[in-house]
């Protein structure tokens, strides 16, 4: 009996240290899991809305960078990327038929992965549209609008309406009853074909005969060609209404050589430097003025809140003037202002 108690209490012993050494082990393999746990709660990566803005990259391609009028874009994007303190890739094709160019910017500026938005001028909407059908972050469109579902916003000019503002003076400067013809930019691009039936609408509203309309690829050289030939075919030009200044230049300078300038009037399209000087020395009438430098500086603007996830507005409708002899020099001295000459 004696021996059974001693066998009894060895075995009750070995019992309680298994069932110690269990317990310890099942707390040992558990803490590891719970602080491992609490320790990735606080996500592994900032979210957007945590950036800092000195940590934000925002990606912008233009249509060119060649131009004045692009410049003034290129000038606010700078402007707003020096006031908020962010990073910005800026690019922009040769010309504003460099389809190609920019369709290998876009894949580029996208596959680095580097940018948290990218803001775009579309060259060919329905192509660019194509290109950022696999693209994560926020997509912002300067200048020309596109058909593209994960948009953010559109900041640009009422291309339309603004066209029209510069029809309705024209048909009131040269009255009932006149011919004039249409030089526009690139055809089929959404902007030009925007400008081209605002002005359209317009002029015959206001009695005018528009004879023909031609295009010009945007360039003054071109427009030079156009207008020598509509010279050629319509004996009676009243007025020429152009997709943007540089055209309504060259389809002035045309008409000088021909010494038939002091009897056409000429309308631009952008509101440049170079236009509103010619306005001040008397050879383009009349310019529809646009706020590029307010689109580029809103374009990062805005694209920085995107970012953030704040609330941006689904159209930013930067505005349009007419700019004649009464305000070019005043206009001139604002532009100037806005680029640091």
């Amino acid at each position: 009996m004696k021996l059974k108690r001693i066998l009894a209490a060895i075995l009750g012993g070995i019992m309680v240290l298994s069932m110690a050494a269990c317990n310890g082990s099942s707390q040992n393999s558990a803490a590891p899991e719970s602080t491992g746990g609490t320790e990735s709660t606080p996500a592994a990566t900032e979210s957007s809305a945590e950036k800092s803005n000195a940590d934000i990259r925002i990606g912008v391609i233009l249509k060119t960078l060649s131009s004045e009028y692009w410049g003034y874009v290129a000038a606010g994007v700078k402007q707003a990327q020096k006031d908020l303190g962010v990073q910005v890739d800026l690019e922009g094709p040769p010309s504003e038929t460099s389809f190609n160019e920019q369709s290998n910017m876009i894949e580029t500026m996208l596959s680095t992965g580097k940018i948290d938005a990218l803001c775009i001028a579309p060259l060919q909407p329905d192509m660019v549209v194509t290109k950022l059908q696999d693209a994560t972050i926020p997509v912002l469109f300067v200048d020309t609008d596109a058909n593209y579902d994960k948009k953010v916003t559109f900041i640009g000019t009422g291309n339309e309406e603004a066209a029209k503002k510069g029809g309705e003076y024209i048909a009131k400067l040269i009255g009932s009853g006149k011919k004039a013809v249409l030089i526009g930019g690139v055809q089929g691009d959404p902007t030009n074909e925007a400008r081209m039936k605002g002005y359209t609408e317009a002029l015959k509203a206001g009695g005018i005969e528009v004879l023909d309309t031609q295009y010009a690829n945007a360039t003054a050289d071109k427009a030079v060609q156009v207008m020598e030939n509509f010279m050629q075919n319509f004996p009676q030009i009243d007025a020429v209404l152009c997709n943007n200044d540089d055209m309504a230049i060259g389809a002035q300078r045309a008409a000088a050589q021909a010494g038939k300038a002091d009897k056409i009037k000429f309308m631009g399209f952008d509101g440049i430097a170079t236009a509103c000087q010619s306005i001040i020395d008397g050879k383009e009438t009349a310019s529809v003025a646009q706020s590029p430098y307010d689109m580029g500086y809103k374009a990062v603007e805005n694209a920085v809140k995107a970012v953030k996830g704040e609330n941006v507005e689904k159209l930013i409708d930067s505005g349009s003037t007419i700019v004649d002899a009464s305000n070019a020099k005043d206009y001139l001295d604002k532009l100037n202002k806005m680029t640091g000459k």
